[in-house]
């Protein structure tokens, strides 16, 4: 809950920045160099699992929510730097072993249950972008864009099934396996191509980007019926669309 509070603190610190520097509403100043990027993509999972404990991993429905403020390092135009927050969402389902109360565990390699694991998080980006055209006076502008995102394991929830009947419903403490300063944060990278719109004399933009996020650390989940050294690793593409104010 900290970590969501933080994440939203600093959403509403991005929102508070890029009103201090006004655009007029109706036009687009051509002195600008502050904007707000507010984007929504559903993403697909790419997910790995510790192949001794389990198997067949297959994503579940992801997407994320972004929330970035743009400031103009440049005056052709051309480079921008951007932080904010964002809402993740994402999860998949797996099989491994399930050890009821007062057995023995023994390691099989029989995957006999079925698991469903939904994880939220919270990101912080750090990015830049690089346009190929000036974008105060193209109509369609290229860019790319390469990023650092913190990430912090905020809540997730667990299901375990087996013939179709639930054996488990509850939460999970997510953790990764590395670490960054505490046990629930970590990082990643993002890289993304993407096209922006800009109407001349408009004050909104719209853009599509096609981004790809790499996670530095696995993570797992420790429960007295679950395989030890759970690790889950992941991989995330997405396709944003999104405004630029």
């Amino acid at each position: 809950m900290r970590a969501l509070s933080f994440i939203v603190l600093l959403i509403g610190y991005s929102a508070t920045s890029f009103w201090a520097h006004p655009i007029v509403p109706a036009k687009k100043s051509p002195n600008a160099s502050h904007f707000l990027r507010v984007s929504v993509s559903p993403l697909i999972g790419f997910y790995s699992v510790n192949k001794n404990h389990a198997s067949a991993p297959t994503q579940r429905m992801s997407g994320v929510i972004s929330i970035r403020h743009e400031i103009k390092l440049d005056r052709s135009n051309k480079v921008y730097f951007l932080y904010g927050g964002e809402y993740l969402l994402h999860g998949l389902n797996f099989k491994s072993y399930y050890f009821k109360p007062d057995s023995l565990p023994l390691y099989t390699k029989k995957f006999e249950y079925n698991y469903g694991l939904y994880i939220q998080e919270a990101n912080i980006p750090l990015q830049l972008r690089m346009s190929f055209r000036n974008e105060r006076n193209a109509v369609i502008s290229p860019y790319a864009l390469i990023g650092y995102q913190l990430r912090m394991l905020t809540a997730a929830k667990l299901q375990v099934t087996q013939n179709g009947n639930t054996i488990r419903n509850e939460t999970a403490d997510m953790k990764f396996k590395t670490p960054l300063l505490h046990s629930k944060i970590n990082s990643g990278i993002t890289l993304a191509v993407g096209i922006q719109k800009n109407p001349i004399n408009q004050a909104v933009n719209g853009f599509l980007e096609l981004t790809y996020r790499y996670n530095f650390s696995p993570y797992y989940f420790e429960k007295s019926y679950a395989a030890s050294s759970l690790f889950i690793n992941s991989g995330f593409l997405g396709l944003n669309l999104g405004l630029r104010f």
